[in-house]
């Protein structure tokens, strides 16, 4: 027997932690019904990591393909295509980034620009194979489902950019993306898979910090309760549900010391660094490829693309040459201030690759301020407790063609990091901001039939764990639980 619907419930930047102490207060009672109560007695429970770095369009396109950021190619909210087509490298910046790229941002919704830029399949296109079809509401990708529910633009950029009179709340912006779902099943039968994304707890906690997540929660239960009424009387059978988030939350000051930016023409922490080298840094809209350095901003850590001086952007970088004396140069200014004052004491690690020596899938070697290259493994274990994540297994499955020739680490100790001015943030390597949310539930078959549906799931997600470096459970595990309950 296999489930009749999938119902997959995806909230942006919920911290596992959030929702246990939500569940253990009674505060979220649409969450908990879903999962046979607040102790969930007819759900699993787990906590995930998110992939390397703990950010948005890269842990989402985990999600709905089940792969690494190594194979699936969206190595954060920013990147740098070296091979793009036409000999065209490209800066993407699907969350506008310091470039001010806005047509990015734009087209991640109104042409699909992010599911485009995949290299592995997505769960809707495969499920579409077998016949499955799919309706995605609010969601980034959405490629394979028959139905793509877009946010509406103008209030998208009211609740991202709009202030005061202009803005517009998590709860109206969260209200709209169900109202929009709402509206879809009063014409049409319940599909067999639904996706329905909420921002708002990822918003909320940017702007007011992880405390507000809570708050933020129990808005979301109110609007999966109105979801839920409404499949359980349009569901033709047994549905499978997953909860889940694509990473955490860290608190951060909200100033202009510990924000580093890349912004043209003001708020150029990051860009007086490249220019005391006397190179020209992407960090305007359409400057790419015509410069000498790509800076990719990704919250708690940054890529570093750096062009082979002799060569094209498409040419492995010489190492000796153009990329090790900038990650020594990037110690120094950590070190002294030297390059720029506003990197002094700003970074926790600079990891460094060989691409002419490895290829572009090479690994990282973290490079020492006395300028030694240690592997990973040696180095993070003997850095302080409680600082990273899994680093080592998330990082083996980060480098790819996509990623940096230098991968910075902001200074969380001391609550720095890259981006624009906030009060949460994520994109590191930290136990806060890469901790995500997992729940599975099977509404509609007796207890029996969903303790072996669990024991699979279980068994399904610990297998690839193991054949997979020992690492712990990821993001990228969600659908092993899903495909493990399908029998696929």
């Amino acid at each position: 027997m296999k489930p009749r619907h999938i119902l997959l419930i995806d909230i942006d930047g919920l911290r596992p932690d959030v929702l246990r102490q939500a569940l253990a207060e009674g505060s979220v009672p649409h969450i908990a019904g879903l999962f046979g109560g607040r102790e969930l007695p007819r759900g699993l429970f787990m906590e995930t990591a998110a992939p390397a770095p703990s950010i948005t369009f890269c842990s989402q396109a985990s999600l709905f393909t089940g792969a690494h950021p190594s194979q699936h190619g969206i190595p954060g909210n920013q990147y740098f295509d070296r091979f793009a087509p036409q000999q065209q490298p490209r800066h993407f910046a699907f969350d506008v980034g310091d470039t001010l790229a806005v047509d990015d941002a734009v087209m991640v919704f109104t042409h699909g620009l992010a599911s485009q830029q995949l290299r592995v399949p997505t769960f809707y296109e495969k499920m579409a194979k077998q016949g499955w079809e799919a309706v995605v509401a609010g969601n980034m990708y959405a490629k394979g489902a028959q139905t793509w529910l877009k946010p509406d633009l103008s209030k998208l950029t009211r609740f991202i950019k709009g202030k005061n009179l202009f803005g517009m709340s998590s709860a109206e912006y969260d209200q709209h993306i169900v109202d929009d779902v709402l509206a879809y099943l009063a014409e049409n039968p319940l599909p067999r898979i639904l996706t329905v994304y909420f921002m708002g707890v990822d918003h909320d906690s940017h702007k007011y910090g992880p405390n507000s997540q809570l708050a933020a929660l129990k808005v979301v239960d109110g609007l999966i309760g109105q979801l839920w009424a409404e499949i359980q009387r349009k569901a033709e059978g047994s549905v499978l549900v997953s909860l889940f988030s694509d990473h955490g939350q860290i608190e951060v000051l909200p100033d202009d010391q510990h924000s580093l930016k890349l912004g043209f023409p003001f708020d150029r922490e990051m860009a007086v660094f490249f220019d005391a080298l006397g190179l020209d840094v992407h960090d305007y809209p359409g400057e790419d490829p015509a410069c000498d350095a790509v800076l990719a901003l990704n919250g708690g850590s940054a890529a570093v693309y750096l062009h082979n001086k002799t060569g094209h952007w498409w040419d492995a970088p010489d190492f000796e040459r153009d990329v090790l004396p900038i990650g020594k140069a990037f110690w120094e200014a950590h070190q002294t201030g030297k390059y720029a004052p506003d990197l002094q004491n700003a970074l926790a690690a600079v990891l460094i690759r060989q691409v002419d020596k490895d290829g572009w899938y090479g690994g990282y070697s973290a490079l020492t301020p006395a300028g030694e290259l240690v592997d990973l493994a040696t180095w993070f274990a003997s850095q302080p407790s409680g600082l990273y994540l899994d680093p080592v297994n998330r990082l083996a499955n980060y480098a790819s063609p996509n990623t940096g020739d230098i991968l910075l680490l902001s200074n969380y100790a001391e609550q720095y990091y890259f981006g624009g001015e906030l009060t949460g943030m994520h994109g590191g390597l930290h136990p806060a901001d890469s901790r995500a949310t997992l729940v599975y539930g099977w509404v509609g078959v007796n207890g029996e039939r969903w303790a072996e549906g669990r024991g699979r799931i279980e068994q399904a997600i610990a297998a690839r764990c193991a054949a997979e470096g020992g690492r712990l459970p990821n993001v990228v595990d969600m659908l092993t639980g899903v495909e493990a309950l399908l029998g696929n």
